[in-house]
């Protein structure tokens, strides 16, 4: 995707190999936008658990910044908004539980698709694609720095993330959180919990049972699907093509099952225990991203407060 990705959730990096710019997302480790019909997307690792308000001021803080620095760079930029409709993975990782969600989305796709348009429409886009390609390296040089070195993060599984510490992404994130460094071990520690989180609850054996219930509950409703990956990968796969009532009428049969299979208290239970080992096991890189965030609130404030249009 070039230069400032559309409505990214994602950490800022510089990626090897391609010309890719990945924005900053600030605090969103424990950030739980609510969708429309309200799903309820599971907590970060985080032990304040960043509310929606609290992660959305970061993150326009931090798409400000860099606004800033761009145009300052000669580059256009526009903010990009921290409204992106989340995925059934991210809503709901283990099993659908929402029967309004359900009836309305099915497992998303009609969100998939508004997200493809927005992107296909997105500004920065357009713009990066009209840039010649002189420029297109500019532009990559002056967001990203010069290359991948200057910061660094060891994840959780021992793996090591490196970053400029150059460029209008790093500098945003400098001046927003005032310790890069800090910043980017302690944020990339918390976000990679979340999917450690998951993959330890979908490990778990009494997730296993609860889902062989929950799959006995679905062959009675007249689907056989083995788990509820399966029915996501059915219902979204190109290769299928449900219709809408067939997707919503799926939907509708796992939130039951999962209600009736006691699989969707199961998975939730499990979360909760699998993220309270993780943060004390992380204790330290925990409680320096809600130091880091909580520093970064007044200034945050300072700098959308002062925001102009030019």
């Amino acid at each position: 995707m070039p230069f400032v990705p559309s409505r990214a959730r994602t950490r800022a990096a510089l990626t090897a190999g391609a010309l890719v710019v990945v924005v900053a997302s600030a605090a969103l480790a424990g950030c739980s936008p609510a969708a429309e019909n309200g799903p309820r997307v599971p907590h970060g690792i985080g032990p304040a658990r960043t509310t929606t308000e609290t992660a959305r001021l970061l993150h326009d803080a931090e798409q400000w910044l860099l606004r800033t620095c761009m145009r300052r760079a000669g580059f256009d930029y526009h903010p990009v908004p921290d409204d992106d409709p989340p995925s059934v993975e991210r809503a709901f990782p283990y099993v659908l539980t929402e029967p309004a969600w359900a009836g309305a989305h099915g497992y998303g796709s009609d969100l998939e698709r508004r997200r493809r348009d927005l992107a296909v429409r997105d500004p920065n886009r357009g713009y990066f694609a009209s840039l010649p390609a002189e420029r297109k390296a500019l532009a990559l040089l002056a967001a990203n720095g010069p290359g991948p070195d200057g910061v660094r993060a060891t994840l959780p599984t021992g793996g090591v993330v490196r970053r400029s510490d150059r460029g209008c992404v790093s500098g945003a994130q400098r001046e927003l959180y005032g310790d890069l460094r800090a910043w980017f071990q302690a944020s990339t520690t918390v976000h990679a919990l979340d999917a450690i989180r998951r993959g330890r609850v979908l490990a778990d054996p009494r997730y296993a049972d609860g889902v062989r219930a929950w799959a006995r509950c679905m062959r009675e409703s007249g689907y056989r699907y083995p788990d509820p990956a399966r029915t996501r990968a059915a219902a979204l796969s190109p290769a299928t093509a449900m219709s809408p009532g067939r997707e919503r009428a799926l939907a509708r049969a796992e939130v039951r099952c999962a209600e009736r299979s006691g699989l969707s208290a199961t998975a939730g239970r499990l979360d909760e225990l699998h993220a309270a080992a993780l943060r004390a096991e992380h204790h330290r890189a925990v409680a320096e991203k809600d130091r880091l965030e909580a520093a970064a609130l007044p200034r945050a404030r300072a700098v959308l407060g002062g925001r102009t249009e030019h």
